[in-house]
């Protein structure tokens, strides 16, 4: 049987370019990315529009003849898959459909390139390409481009210079601005002396100063969406520091080297670091963002260039910035959990004691920053031999680290008060809309009447708040009844007890009826008792996880409040939670039998209990002693219930925020939770507005010798 080959119309030439592109810009962006991908470290577009011409030229490696005809001429080469990274630098590749070529017949008419191979001996090479001619030739195959070899000086060193004649489109200042968006994440930023594998850089050129305007706008725009940056500069000895939030007014600091503790550097007035400046921004990538850049690119853009990078003299020390190192450690501080400052003086530390402090450090994932010094005007401050970093073992590099790393600190202080500060109202109903949010958010956690009952009464109690945030959200809060249902977890309410307690009786009925089927075939038997087996197992869990919403199904347990005896609620909510325990030993023998507690509703006493025996329960799933001690002290007027238990334990200097909405410890697996352990984050918030609703305080204090965790519950009893 004879055979055919398949032919390409050239057509497909013009389809290609348009369909793969399809906006001006998009094609010519492609052209710049081919000079990345050609390891150039410049490349210059130009435009003269006036004279129907755009420019691309590059300092990269080139091409020979043999790349220009097996790459550049062959559509739809898969070399760039193939090497993944480019040939001298190791850049990752930004093509890899080997189509780009085809987008410029959507730019132009006519194509013009002039090529010289890096180490190419005097050889470059001309090449020129009517599209329209192309477009015209029938087969694929037979469209052409002409070129032309020479073996003479070449007009540059190296790279590929691209004129375009006989434009298509007209330009604007919004494609302009498309085509920066396109490029901004190729070009580093601080780029001055970078190593070769970093270093690119676009150059915009235009007789149209608007267009040289909005183009470094845009290329520059990661750069000015930072929430908060700091500028230091230090002189001998003594650093002046400028920290600025977005949108608020600079404050300025001062600090001295000398003061810096032993670990950081030295006591005394020596001054082992001279002159040094340093600036870092600081980002914040949730969200829309300025400039129609995408986080996900911003979060690429900083993982590649971010960081804390160091300059000597001007020239980058590689060794510093990369996301594996934490020359400041930062990211060391983050994993151990450090509360406190180690460099702050003590009137920072109080100035902000009430606040959650170095929790606040930005990740390095988030951080712009350039520290520049000058090794040869240094003394004390020695580079390594391989001139990539600093040597770490001198006061002075000791010194440096501190004075950059205390403005760190002192940024993460200044945020921290910022989320503490309190924010003012814009509207009541705005306060409520924000609520509504925080429930939306959360539906999932929180069972399906629930929800609906909690979003009806956000919305009625909406009008009833005065404008203090506070006190409004408190008595919002005790109007919807809010506390109660997601203290416990979200499941069902009163409602359901009644319906609950008959359809128990019924599972009741079917396990006995299994129990009494007569049968003399010995499997069916068998699975009969296996499955009356399995049924009052579940029953029995039903009725002990029932039982921890037992007190809300009477009327007077929610609204009728006393002084309950302790060791009565104690017991009482040690028998609603002990299918939680899973054996887990629960002491209550410290408990003094005549102490009273301050006067609540038996709904709000257990709504506290239950949260805080769970978290208990939770925190000790891994241990291999595994121990609850409920006891109780009295000292004159103080009265207290402490809950201790061999758990994972909690850093106090840390612990308020578990009180904050949200928080938890430590993340609960699937299957855990599967197995009903974990929650919402909301259980310690709802126990202290509880607390503080009846007059109590509560917090983590330091547990007995024995224990890892000591939750407290203190209030002071009338004379």
């Amino acid at each position: 049987m004879p055979h055919i080959n398949f032919t390409v119309d050239s057509r497909l030439l013009q389809e290609l370019g348009e369909r793969l592109v399809g906006k001006p810009h998009v094609a010519l962006a492609e052209l710049v990315k081919n000079s990345y991908d050609a390891d150039a470290s410049k490349v210059t577009i130009k435009f003269a529009l006036e004279e129907d011409r755009i420019e691309v030229r590059d300092d990269g490696h080139g091409m020979d003849f043999g790349e220009f005809r097996d790459f550049w001429m062959r559509i739809g080469t898969t070399h760039k898959v193939e090497k993944k990274v480019s040939r001298d630098l190791g850049r990752r590749m930004t093509g890899s459909k080997g189509v780009g070529r085809l987008a410029v017949q959507f730019l132009a008419g006519r194509l013009q390139m002039i090529t010289v191979p890096k180490g190419g001996k005097g050889q470059w090479l001309e090449a020129s390409v009517n599209w329209a001619e192309a477009v015209e030739a029938g087969d694929l195959v037979n469209a052409s481009a002409e070129y032309r070899t020479w073996e003479s000086l070449p007009p540059f060193e190296r790279g590929t210079h691209i004129i375009l004649n006989e434009l298509k489109h007209e330009w604007t200042e919004n494609e302009i601005q498309g085509l920066a968006a396109e490029l901004w994440r190729l070009q580093p930023p601080f780029r001055s002396a970078l190593p070769p594998a970093d270093r690119f850089e676009v150059d915009f050129q235009s007789t149209e100063r608007e267009f040289e305007e909005v183009f470094e706008k845009q290329m520059r725009a990661i750069l000015s969406i930072w929430m908060a940056k700091f500028v230091g500069r230090c002189r001998d000895g003594e650093i002046s520091l400028s920290l600025e939030f977005a949108g608020e007014s600079p404050q300025t600091y001062s600090y001295r080297i000398a003061d810096f503790p032993h670990n950081y550097g030295r006591f005394g007035e020596e001054k082992n670091l001279n002159q040094a400046d340093f600036e870092v921004r600081i980002f914040r990538l949730t969200g829309r963002q300025k400039h129609d850049i995408k986080v996900d690119d911003a979060r690429d853009y900083l993982f590649n260039y971010g960081g804390v990078h160091v300059y000597d003299g001007g020239f980058r020390l590689p060794h510093y910035g990369s996301a594996e190192n934490d020359w400041l450690r930062i990211e060391f501080d983050h994993s151990h959990r450090r509360f406190m400052s180690q460099l702050l003086p003590k009137e920072l530390q109080d100035r902000y004691a009430h606040t959650q402090r170095l929790r606040f450090l930005p990740t390095l994932g988030r951080v712009f920053g350039v520290v520049n010094v000058n090794t040869s005007r240094e003394p004390n401050l020695d580079i390594m031999i391989t001139r990539d970093r600093l040597a770490q073992g001198s006061t002075a590099f000791q010194d440096l680290v501190a004075m950059v790393r205390y403005a760190f600190d002192l940024y993460a202080y200044e945020e921290a008060r910022h989320q503490y500060k309190p924010k003012k109202i814009e509207s009541t109903s705005l306060g409520f809309e924000r609520i509504e949010q925080v429930l939306e958010e959360h539906e999932q956690h929180i069972s399906k009447p629930v929800y609906r009952d909690l979003r009806k009464r956000v919305r009625e109690a909406a009008s009833a708040v005065v404008t203090s945030q506070q006190d409004a959200l408190k008595a919002a809060l005790e109007k919807m009844g809010f506390l109660g249902p997601l203290a416990t977890a979200g499941i069902s309410t009163a409602a359901f007890q009644h319906e609950l307690t008959k359809q128990f009786g019924l599972i009741e009925n079917i396990v006995e009826r299994l129990r009494n089927v007569e049968t003399d075939d010995v499997g069916l038997r068998r699975s009969l008792d296996e499955l009356a087996a399995d049924l009052s197992s579940w029953l029995e869990r039903a009725r002990v996880t029932n039982a921890l919403f037992s007190y809300l199904a009477d009327a007077e347990n929610i609204k009728e409040r006393e002084r309950f005896r302790a060791t009565t609620v104690i017991g009482e909510v040690r028998r609603q939670v002990r299918f939680f325990s899973r054996g887990i030993e629960i002491d209550t023998t410290g408990v003094d039998e005549e102490i009273l507690l301050p006067k609540a509703s038996l709904a709000e006493w257990s709504a506290i209990f239950q949260n805080v025996f769970t978290n208990a329960f939770n925190a000790m799933l891994d241990s291999e002693k595994r121990l609850l001690k409920v006891s109780s002290r009295i000292e004159e007027r103080s009265h207290e219930i402490l809950v201790q238990d061999t758990g994972s334990g909690v850093d106090l200097r840390d612990a308020d925020r578990f009180f904050e909405p949200f928080e938890r410890g430590s993340q609960i697996s699937p299957e855990k939770r599967a197995l009903g352990y974990g929650g919402t984050g909301l259980g310690l918030t709802i126990v202290r507005l509880l607390a503080d609703g009846i007059g109590c305080r509560v917090g983590f204090v330091e547990p007995e010798e024995g224990f890892e965790t000591a939750f407290s519950l203190s209030w002071r009893e009338g004379k």
